[in-house]
């Protein structure tokens, strides 16, 4: 969806004239029922800047703030000349009324043409548009309100109810009670969380696992990869991460282990974890690369002191161990025994200087080693 200004009622109305078309093709006594009813409202809505015409032509729907702003822009708009339709739409505001409530009469009755009589309601999902421009979201919810809340015509919004908010703040100002605005545009709300009680079937596990055979990692790699994913997931589901972020995360993830051989020194819990930092927390990650990170810091950011089900415990401490073993200025006589004897191979004196190398010498490596 495009977020040029008056692009929101645009793209809906666009899909709407889609739809329609495809019943003129099927040439069907409903599809050109509606095309009568809907082509003339669609060709204006889909002029750009009628900003006027969204208020003028819904004025019952608007409040007393919305009203004062008419004013305005009659004087806005009338300034530019550039704009062909503007002179047309004052003076044909009757008509374009009619052909705008005649377009609404068609929405509501799309649903039961489509459905071959049976009564069944249009739905529209949007989704991200909290990702969207903040004025653009805005004025994407109210031609919704107010060009397309009608009968068996229904939204659905995927979006992020706190980022929408910032977007009232961002475009009213803080004084604006963001909450009660957007009551005006939403009618029911559904807050989405995973329920399952098996880690494996749970929302985050079963995207991992998805992205785990979509970036064909190499068979080689598979108990470096196991590890290190368990660790991006324990991090996700504990930061309550989104999908995007954790792919941006498992493609970090796939570059590394792509420009390394499998049996160069790669240590999952610290490469899962410093993948995980780079995406989330970029002023840590720069740590990381200097050798100044320290164990609260990732601890804070990592959460590695998380519950874990009985048959993760073990895995769950002994990624807090390498952490602890990697960043900490005293490490448990164990806890350094046991990782020190593996390091000698790799010809690394100092544990400290693990989480620079892993960050510098395997995940912004961009060419080859063999």
């Amino acid at each position: 969806m495009s977020s040029e200004p008056g692009a929101g009622h645009t793209a809906i109305a666009a899909e709407i004239v889609s739809l329609a078309d495809e019943k003129r093709k099927a040439d069907t006594a409903a599809g050109r029922l509606f095309l009568d009813k809907a082509l003339g409202a669609g060709k204006i809505l889909l002029r750009s800047g009628l900003k006027l015409g969204v208020k003028a032509a819904t004025v019952g729907a608007l409040d007393a703030a919305d009203l004062k702003e008419i004013a305005k822009d009659v004087a806005a708009e009338t300034t530019n000349v550039a704009d062909k339709y503007l002179g047309e739409f004052l003076t044909r505001q009757k008509e374009q009324k009619n052909a705008l409530q005649a377009f609404r009469d068609a929405l509501s009755d799309l649903s039961i043409s489509l459905a071959d009589g049976t009564k069944k309601p249009l739905v529209f999902i949007i989704d991200e548009l909290d990702r969207c421009r903040p004025s653009f979201a805005l004025e994407t919810l109210e031609r919704i309100k107010h060009f397309f809340s009608v009968p068996n015509v229904l939204f659905v919004l995927g979006t992020h109810l706190d980022q929408l908010k910032n977007s009232v703040i961002v475009t009213y100002g803080p004084e604006v009670d963001a909450r009660t605005y957007l009551q005006k545009f939403i009618n029911l709300t559904v807050h989405l969380s995973d329920q399952a009680g098996r880690a494996d079937e749970r929302t985050t596990s079963r995207f991992i696992a998805y992205l785990r055979k979509a970036m064909e990692f190499r068979v080689e790699d598979g108990e470096t990869i196991e590890y290190a994913t368990e660790m991006v997931r324990h991090v996700a589901e504990g930061n309550n991460l989104s999908l995007r972020t954790i792919e941006h995360i498992m493609t970090t993830l796939a570059v590394a282990l792509a420009y390394t051989p499998p049996k160069y020194f790669r240590p999952p819990p610290i490469l899962g974890g410093l993948c995980v930092l780079k995406v989330c927390s970029p002023d840590l990650y720069i740590k990381a690369k200097r050798g100044e990170l320290q164990y609260a810091e990732v601890n804070a950011a990592l959460g590695l002191h998380w519950t874990a089900p009985s048959e993760q415990g073990g895995r769950s401490r002994h990624f807090a161990d390498w952490w602890k073993f990697c960043t900490s200025e005293t490490v448990e006589k164990d806890v350094a025994e046991r990782f020190q004897q593996g390091l000698f191979r790799y010809g690394i004196d100092d544990r400290r200087e693990i989480v620079p190398w892993i960050a510098n010498d395997v995940i912004d490596r961009l060419s080859p080693r063999e």
